[in-house]
């Protein structure tokens, strides 16, 4: 049997956080400073509820020591209860080893991905993959699970880390290994990284007044592309719109979905919520560029699981309007803002220092966006939707109930 303190797909050295770690739990000393700079937890006094939860981690780490079936090595006990502690934070916040860090600095040049969007569960699972990329290409589908990257077991990463595992230079390859519901153990499937090109926003008409808007992906030109494709599609006929947001993400930051539903009609803003030096909630609204908006008709916005981020924010504005439903599964609460905070010993925290609030004041991060209208709503039966696409279709049924409503003049 193969000792857990010389598995090989933990890293050998712990870092700053876990000898800390080590030092709280042995009392050592009392509170124990993790940086050597400032951060914006410096120079606070551990509060005694801190202190509980040390003993009681005290204590099982006694009993582990003394009572487990086997010697177990102290620097990789220490090693795993801290990443361990992430895993009670949100989706975006983790601890990097050094090597990790490194390779987060240099995360500019990692052009090249495979094309595949994350959720944890247990293990990473796949929720999105991008059209044309090598994911595609190899026949990765949504829901299949990630036991390892290049042999790290899944289990133990973050999100952010496993993203900085699938990144790298052009041409080079990375191993992944699957495994869906009809799979009685783990595939190999090796991958070549390309530089992805941001997809541009998708549009076409569904049948008669009907106009569907496709955001894959967030990125700079995302808004503008919208405006192309709403005018396009209302020069086609269309007075009502479905805006797909499913499997949506984006790297410029959350704040994109505010910045983007300046194309709909004027409402209520997002908030980014931080806290100031004395622990006190500060919020700011995220406006939309100012002008006018392009589109207030009908609206309804479908949403999943990959919906991350901006997707997240933009559906949490427009479900604050008029004329707007929206319909799917809950989106994934991911609208943390992670700080690096880089520790003395070359290891370092992503921490999400901020997130972003919806307009109704309900939290998003770790809650997510919920639909506002089912398939009961309409007085059907999941059954009886489009087994191809059951969201689409119900969103189509949202709008033509909408624009029915509209032309009655009862």
């Amino acid at each position: 049997m193969e000792s857990p303190g010389r598995r090989p797909d933990r890293p050998a050295r712990p870092g700053t956080l876990v000898a800390a770690a080590a030092v709280a739990v042995l009392g050592v000393a009392g509170a124990v400073p993790v940086s050597g700079g400032s951060t914006p937890a410096a120079g606070t006094v551990a509060q005694e509820s801190t202190y509980q939860a040390l003993e009681v981690f005290n204590g099982a780490l006694m009993l582990i020591r003394d009572q487990y079936l086997e010697p177990v090595d102290p620097a990789f006990l220490m090693d795993g209860a801290v990443r361990g502690i992430f895993e009670a934070l949100d989706a975006d916040s983790a601890y990097l080893s050094a090597d990790e860090l490194a390779r987060y600095r240099n995360r500019g040049s990692l052009r090249a991905g495979v094309g595949i969007g994350l959720q944890k569960r247990y293990y990473l699972h796949v929720d999105d993959v991008l059209p044309g990329s090598p994911a595609a290409a190899a026949g990765i589908e949504r829901g299949v699970a990630i036991t390892a990257i290049d042999g790290r077991n899944t289990r133990e990463l973050r999100i952010p880390v496993a993203l900085l595992l699938l990144a790298g230079e052009p041409g080079t390859s990375v191993e992944l290994s699957l495994r869906s519901a009809t799979d009685p153990e783990p595939r190999p499937v090796t991958l070549e990284r390309t530089v992805l090109a941001d997809p541009s926003v998708e549009h076409r008409m569904l049948e008669e007044g009907i106009g569907l808007v496709r955001i894959r992906r967030f990125h700079e030109g995302t808004a503008a592309q919208l405006a192309e494709a709403i005018q396009s599609l209302e020069a086609g006929g269309a007075d009502s719109l479905v805006l797909d947001l499913r499997g949506s993400r984006g790297s410029g930051g959350c704040e994109a979905g505010a910045k983007v539903a300046g194309v709909f009609a004027e409402g209520e803003e997002a908030q980014l919520v931080q806290r100031d030096a004395d622990g006190e909630e500060v919020t700011t609204p995220l406006p939309a560029p100012a002008g006018e908006p392009l589109f207030e008709g009908p609206l309804a916005v479908a949403v999943n699981r990959g919906t991350v981020c901006p997707g997240e924010v933009l559906a949490a504005v427009l479900k604050s309007r008029e004329n707007v439903d929206v319909v799917g599964r809950r989106t994934a609460g991911r609208t943390g803002r992670p700080e690096l905070i880089e520790l003395p010993e070359g290891d370092a925290i992503l921490l999400s220092t901020a997130h972003i609030r919806g307009p109704d004041g309900e939290d998003i991060l770790g809650v997510g966006v919920a639909p506002s209208l089912g398939p009961a709503d309409l007085e059907i039966e999941p059954a009886e939707l489009d087994d191809d696409d059951p969201e689409l279709d119900l969103a189509t049924r949202a709008l033509k109930r909408r624009r029915t409503a509209a032309n009655d003049p009862g």
